[in-house]
């Protein structure tokens, strides 16, 4: 974070109002992918639920199309 000259900044967890986004990206990670698998487990099974994540899970601001298939996201 300082080589890119930025600061942190810690908002209390849960707080969907201050950090909506991020709350919701982490409550689907926990839901769908860790809570499932053996923690020994957890780097594999995150690295592949994100990709998952970003390029085929229906998402429902893009109307509940798959980003790798969503036309103004396909190139």
């Amino acid at each position: 974070m300082r080589a890119y000259g930025l600061t942190q900044e810690f908002t209390p967890p849960y707080t969907l109002k201050q950090n909506g986004l991020v709350e919701r990206f982490f409550c689907s990670l926990k839901e769908e992918s860790i809570w499932l698998h053996h923690f020994e487990s957890a780097r594999v099974v995150i690295d592949r639920w994100i990709r998952y994540y970003n390029e085929e899970r229906p998402h429902q601001s893009l109307d509940y199309v798959a980003p790798r298939a969503h036309p103004a996201l396909v190139a």
